[in-house]
């Protein structure tokens, strides 16, 4: 293995005992910030209340030390343990960063094969559910809380007479991914005369499987190769952010999109969407299509292909398209064609004809096995969408007789979900392993929490062939256990350890189990059948259906379930498009609300033709189609009711959440069943204004990279804080366009400081960064960055020290985006040093632009001396008052108090950390060494941070491309964060490249 850093272990010895007989969980040590007014406070009271107990006594705690130091822990010493994130389906490798026996930080493995050392947000944010105070901590019978042994008496009693009268037992999951998990549940299921497993998750691609089984004679969902393709078409697909493996398909996109490296070529992405999303953003081109349109797009591009090839498929005849001209679409086709063998086409919609018609087109292009692999399917996306829909028919009639649920809230995310409350009351088991009390578990007869997956032995087997390890990385913060314990004990009347389960699977041997769990993962060859083609299958699209408004229901890169409701992190991380946070919201376009006469937070009803209806504030989203109204799930969860008012954790003490004590509103009445499939996008729907008012609370107020026309120039201007060129420009050797004009300016120092040593520098390449917000998390989590509520960020009172600038350009509703991380720029000249009258904020010997907590007096003189306003002013005192969600807390990080300011350090404590490895090894610190924890989350692998001073160094390359530029150059603070020009590659720019400054 390469690349692993010194501490990575297979195991973590020195685990604690675990949690006590009685399910309760055994002091383990909180660590909590106390501020200097605190402690002197603490140290006064202590000295008198001494003086007045006299000679009572008083009660002593004592930590000791090992009395033997465990083999290979150091106390202080951080270690890193391979494992598989949890948090989603898509299984991506990780690292987990262990503090003395406990977990303090998740970062991806930058060796496996499928996210590449990239980790989205939630994955980020999952280390806060192993701490949740709020999480069940022992098994529930009938409501109340029970042990174990009662669970698998009562458990098994019931399950015997059960199998005796030859009972419907029906076992509904999130996806299986585990070979493991899904070998106990068919032992356990085969003990019964009549039994299913059922697989779904709260958002459906599975029309993909079907359709493949259609049109090959294969119903998987393929492995898609990004990295391979030239050209990728996406209809509806939001690949870089929610869709089937996002961290997987960005390394790989990003792979194929660097302006430095043009030898590999550069991919072409074209976005048809309705609504913005992330994928959206990131596109070539976009284009607006309604919902409807999305089967008579791919109609007309595989009628063009099909003409260029020679090749008709099916009965495919000519359709219009409302919101596309159909010269693009024909322009489209033919580059399609240009690059068969070598393109690339998804489709998002959960429509089966929209699918097939994506196979067809796929077909003639040659994709299947270049970009598309159907011998290595992927299985992060479950089974039939038919089966769920025949196990709702049968709950509802009573013809189910024990109901298990793994993974999965359906009265919350499933249509129907109060009826479907009633009818779980009406069963005569429900069993649910789910660690909350929830809208579905607390219908259950038993409640059988399941571990955290950091308390978890597991596998993953997301892509065939390549099968990810999880192992624990701390004992069991209470009494749960793990699912495939449980089965086997209502199996075989014995728990059978889920280690030796998994050691068993791995063949026994001790050594390459140990080997599996070092690496993370492993590979086996395959040889699988790629299918052949039916085009019998295939049949063309009606035209698109003319209704007025069209509901798209979406989930967000922050918030993808309603399973992760609990955790404030991802309610307070701004959403990449619409920068809105605690809230989900109504999508509008400009046009549409102009249409119906409503702004921004005004209370509108959304109506659904023989569904629900439910109220939402309005969100004006350019880039939207006029007819359509988007609304993202996984919100209106009971998780999500903890942070009403006061509450417990780290959150301000103000309401954060509506009357009903919820963050958001379910949209899931709006959810339509049609043909016995959810249909998630194409519903009609109605909207009216209440008049009432719900305030939006966004983190950026300012969305144009454009000056106003009443400030600009005639001609207009563009900010020249985000700089654009083309692959065009890149290309022409005698245009100079590609190249970044740079601003000299005067400076505030009248000589430069001297840098003989380390000069620390980070570059952001703009074009592969996707504003997907993972390092604003990862920076969150490492920095111990507070979480202040809804009402403090509509104040731009956020605390985040990393944001994600995200600008329009364009009008109507044909807009590019652009992303632009933005942090301390630890200027070289930094103009908040020169106001500081406490000197708090000082420059080091090595670049950075340090905060010194202990002087600072809060003056803000130097957030109001920021050009680029990236200093945050800590308000309050917030609460540290949880003692198992303190442990979350980053030792190595001070925990700031009221009145200090604070902002980016560049990971300071990891640069020292580095210097003392380097420096124990006699040697002197590489450029690789240090990481920041924003650059080692990025999925696309967009920032890149080391020394200035050593010419060979990452960062010093990047500053020498001819794309590099540094924002407000022109003003002289001589940042030390710069960033590499915006690319896009359009067709038309080859023919008159443009350089947008």
């Amino acid at each position: 293995m390469s690349n692993k850093p010194d501490g990575w272990g297979q195991r973590l010895p020195g685990l604690p005992d675990g949690p006590a007989s009685d399910g309760t969980q055994s002091d383990s040590g909180v660590l909590a910030g106390i501020s200097r007014r605190h402690f002197l406070q603490a140290t006064g009271f202590a000295f008198i209340g001494t003086m007045m107990l006299g000679c009572s006594a008083v009660s002593e705690e004592e930590a000791l030390p090992y009395l033997e130091q465990p083999e290979g822990v150091i106390a202080g010493r951080s270690d890193l343990y391979a494992t598989t994130c949890g948090s989603c389906a898509a299984g991506c490798g990780m690292l987990a960063r262990s503090r003395d026996g406990r977990p303090v930080k998740l970062e991806g493995n930058p060796d496996h094969p499928l996210s590449r050392g990239g980790l989205c947000a939630v994955g980020q944010a999952s280390l806060l559910g192993l701490y949740d105070s709020h999480r069940l901590r022992a098994p529930r019978i009938d409501g109340k809380p029970g042990d174990w042994a009662l669970v698998d008496q009562a458990m098994n009693d019931r399950l015997d007479k059960l199998r005796s009268g030859r009972a419907r037992v029906r076992y509904l999951s999130a996806p299986v991914t585990s070979p493991n998990k899904r070998a106990r549940i068919d032992e356990f299921l085969a003990t019964f005369a009549d039994s299913r497993l059922v697989q779904t998750s709260p958002v459906s691609h599975l029309p993909i499987a079907e359709a493949h089984g259609l049109t090959h004679g294969v119903a998987v969902v393929p492995r898609y190769h990004f990295d391979r393709a030239e050209m990728i078409v996406s209809v509806d697909a939001d690949f870089l952010g929610t869709w089937v493996s996002p961290v997987e398909f960005t390394a790989a996109w990003s792979s194929r999109r660097r302006g430095d490296d043009l030898d590999r070529g550069f991919s072409e992405h074209i976005q048809f969407e309705s609504r913005m999303s992330i994928t959206g953003t990131k596109a070539d081109t976009r284009l607006r299509i309604a919902p409807g349109e999305r089967t008579v797009v791919l109609n007309q591009l595989l009628l063009h292909v099909g003409h260029l090839a020679h090749r008709s498929v099916g009965q495919i005849v000519s359709r219009p398209v409302a919101s596309v001209d159909e010269g693009r679409l024909k322009a489209i086709a033919a580059r399609l064609w240009e690059h068969r063998n070598h393109a690339l086409v998804v489709c998002g919609a959960e429509d089966l004809q929209a699918q097939t018609l994506c196979n067809a087109l796929n077909e003639i292009l040659g994709s299947y096995g270049e970009t598309i692999d159907l011998g290595q399917p992927a299985h992060q996306v479950g089974g039939s969408e038919a089966e769920l829909s025949t196990l709702m028919d049968e709950i509802a009639s009573g013809r189910v007789d024990a109901l298990f649920i793994d993974g999965l809230n359906p009265v919350l995310d499933f249509p129907g979900g109060s009826d479907l409350a009633a009818r779980l009351d009406a069963l005569p088991l429900v069993v649910s392993f789910a660690p909350y009390e929830d809208e579905t578990s607390v219908h259950a007869d038993f409640i059988c929490p399941d571990h955290h997956y950091l308390e978890s032995w597991s596998d993953s087997e997301n892509i065939t062939g390549i099968t990810s390890y999880t192992q624990p990385i701390v004992a069991p913060l209470g009494s749960t256990r793990q699912v495939e314990e449980s089965l086997t004990a209502w199996t075989t009347g014995t728990v059978v350890a889920a280690r030796d389960q998994l050691l068993a699977r791995t063949g026994g041997n001790p050594s390459r189990f140990d080997q599996l769990l070092h690496d993370g993962f492993g590979i086996r060859e395959l040889r699988g059948n790629t299918g052949a083609f039916r085009p019998g299958a295939i049949r063309g699209a009606a035209e698109a259906p003319g209704h007025a408004i069209e509901l798209v229901l979406y989930t967000k890169a922050g918030m993808p379930a309603s399973s992760h409701a609990f955790n404030p992190w991802l309610h307070e991380l701004p959403d990449p498009v619409t920068k809105a946070v605690w809230d989900n919201y109504a999508n509008l376009s400009p046009e549409l609300a102009e249409r119906l006469s409503v702004e921004d937070g005004d209370l509108v009803r959304v109506d659904a033709e023989g569904a629900g209806s439910i109220e939402l504030p309005v969100l004006i989203q350019p880039g939207q189609h006029d007819g359509v109204v988007a609304i993202a799930l996984a919100y209106g969860s009971v998780l999500s009711r903890r942070f009403e008012g006061v509450g417990p954790g780290w959150i301000e003490r103000k309401p954060t959440v509506g009357l009903d004590g919820l963050v958001g509103t379910s949209a899931t009445p709006l959810l339509a069943l049609e043909d016995g499939r959810r249909k998630f996008s194409g519903r009609p729907v109605s909207i009216s204004a209440t008049g009432g008012q719900r305030a939006l609370a966004r983190s950026q107020d300012y969305h144009s990279i454009e000056v106003p026309e009443h400030l600009a120039p005639e001609g207009g201007l563009r900010r020249p804080n985000v700089q654009e060129t083309t692959v065009a420009a890149l290309l022409d050797p005698h245009s100079g366009d590609h190249a970044v004009e740079h601003h000299g300016g005067g400076s505030l120092w009248p000589v430069d400081h001297p840098f003989e040593g380390h000069h620390w520098g980070m570059v952001i390449d703009l074009t592969t960064c996707t504003g997907c917000s993972a390092c604003v998390t990862s920076c969150q989590v490492e920095n111990n960055v507070p979480v202040v509520g809804k009402d403090e960020v509509r104040r731009n009172r956020e605390m985040h020290w990393l944001r994600i600038d995200r600008y329009y350009s364009g009008s109507g509703g044909d807009l590019d985006v652009a992303h632009q991380p933005m942090m301390c720029q630890h200027c070289d000249h930094a103009p908040c040093e020169t106001v500081c009258p406490v000197l708090a904020t000082v420059h080091s010997a090595e670049g950075l632009n340090q905060q010194i907590y202990n002087r600072c007096v809060g003056t803000r003189y130097c957030m109001n001396n920021c050009p680029f306003k990236v200093r945050r002013f800590n308000w309050f005192e917030y609460a540290h008052e949880d003692e198992h969600e303190n442990l979350a807390l980053n030792p190595d990080v001070t925990i700031r108090s009221r009145g200090i300011m604070e902002k980016c350090s560049f990971c300071a404590q990891r640069i020292q950390e580095a210097k003392i490895v380097a420096r124990q090894g006699g040697r002197d610190v590489v450029d690789g060494d240090i990481r920041t924890a924003c650059q080692q989350s990025c999925p696309a692998q967009a920032i890149v941070f080391g020394d200035m001073n050593d010419p060979e160094s990452a960062v010093s390359r990047a500053i020498g491309s001819s794309r590099h530029f540094r924002v407000l150059e022109e003003i002289g603070v001589r940042p030390s964060v710069g960033y590499t020009s915006l690319v896009r590659n359009r067709p038309e720019d080859h023919e008159s490249p443009h350089h947008g400054e």
